[in-house]
């Protein structure tokens, strides 16, 4: 009965939907190329990545971004646009996403409680707390208890290369062997979840940190991962065809909205959303994706970190591209309290 009216009341109410261009939202390839300049000259700080030694090796001045909308159509700008850097935590929506789809209830994940912690530390890692799971999807811990859904890596690799639009999609070995070498921390929260529950044994727990790592270790352009995230906005649909249950992406771009910028979450989402929430997701290696659901995404491309993990370039760059994005009614700071605020950051 309940269920009955509940969908009763959303199937009645009245919506308007409509899709547009880039070009009709009035994004063009001059507009990108402007916000790239400005990303640039304002990110004068930050550092690489280098607790892991592969992602030390990037080159720091390479930068890019890529928008694209619900059409398919995708500007991509920046010296940085044909780098392939490792994925990193970005890979964490679709390691949600595939866990989700592989019929893993989402309470058994994890919470989606937001905090303003470090993505390595979990209250799970505190025993006397006497939690039994992760307390959000896209902390380390979240991403290897929903990597503890991937039987064979095969076919979560499978999975990304769809949503890519890249069939030669492939994990980058020396960044993932020289992960696995640095990940003690994650190895303690693998052994957590065993010791909780969450897996059945020592066995299981050590495959799902091997498969977290391998989902981290993958390579991918600014615009393959924009092309993902397209699936995501469109509601789950490639093509005119469902490939994600829409429950589940929902699900996903909400945890985005708590948790995507780890401990800086909270004060970019201002600056870059204003009353709207920021569906974003920051990896070490550089990427920062950002979802506008019903509009388009964009990811931007800057391996120069801020404290929390966040690309520098990326966090500036997205402050203009998701207002760009957003529906225009979009309540949001002025350009002048947002200059303001940038300029009390960068003076400590």
């Amino acid at each position: 009965m309940k269920t009955n009216l509940l969908k009763n009341i959303l199937k009645n109410q009245k919506r308007s939907v409509s899709t547009q261009t880039l070009d009709e939202m009035g994004i063009t390839e001059e507009l990108i190329k402007q916000i790239y300049k400005w990303a640039n000259e304002t990110a004068t700080y930050g550092e690489l990545a280098s607790y892991i030694p592969e992602l030390a090796k990037a080159n720091p001045n390479k930068t890019a971004i890529a928008i694209g909308d619900l059409s398919g159509n995708i500007i991509a700008v920046g010296n940085g646009r044909n780098v392939r850097p490792s994925i990193q935590s970005v890979i964490k929506p679709f390691l949600y996403i595939y866990a989700l789809e592989q019929g893993l209830p989402a309470e058994s994940i994890s919470s989606v409680e937001a905090t303003a912690v470090a993505f390595g530390t979990d209250k799970i890692l505190q025993p006397e707390l006497n939690k039994k799971r992760p307390g959000h999807p896209l902390n380390n811990a979240g991403g290897i208890s929903s990597a503890g859904s991937i039987g064979d890596f095969a076919d979560f690799l499978k999975f990304m290369k769809v949503l890519t639009d890249n069939p030669n999609l492939a994990v980058i070995e020396d960044v993932f062997t020289s992960e696995m070498k640095k990940n003690s921390n994650n190895r303690a929260i693998a052994y957590r979840l065993v010791a909780v529950g969450r897996f059945k044994n020592q066995k299981e727990g050590e495959k799902a940190l091997e498969n977290y790592t391998r989902a981290c270790s993958i390579g991918v352009t600014a615009e393959e991962i924009t092309r993902a995230c397209l699936v995501l906005a469109n509601g789950g649909k490639k093509n005119g065809k469902s490939i994600i249950k829409q429950d589940y992406v929902v699900r996903t771009i909400n945890a985005m909205n708590s948790y995507g910028l780890y401990e800086h979450t909270g004060e970019i989402s201002l600056l870059a959303a204003g009353a709207r929430a920021l569906s974003c997701k920051s990896g070490v290696g550089g990427l920062i994706i950002n979802i506008d659901p019903g509009r388009g995404a964009f990811c931007t491309y800057g391996p120069k970190l801020d404290s929390a993990g966040n690309s520098v370039f990326g966090r500036y760059a997205l402050m203009l591209l998701n207002n760009i994005l957003a529906a225009p009614n979009a309540m949001r700071l002025s350009a002048e309290e947002i200059i303001r605020s940038i300029n009390k950051e960068s003076k400590g």
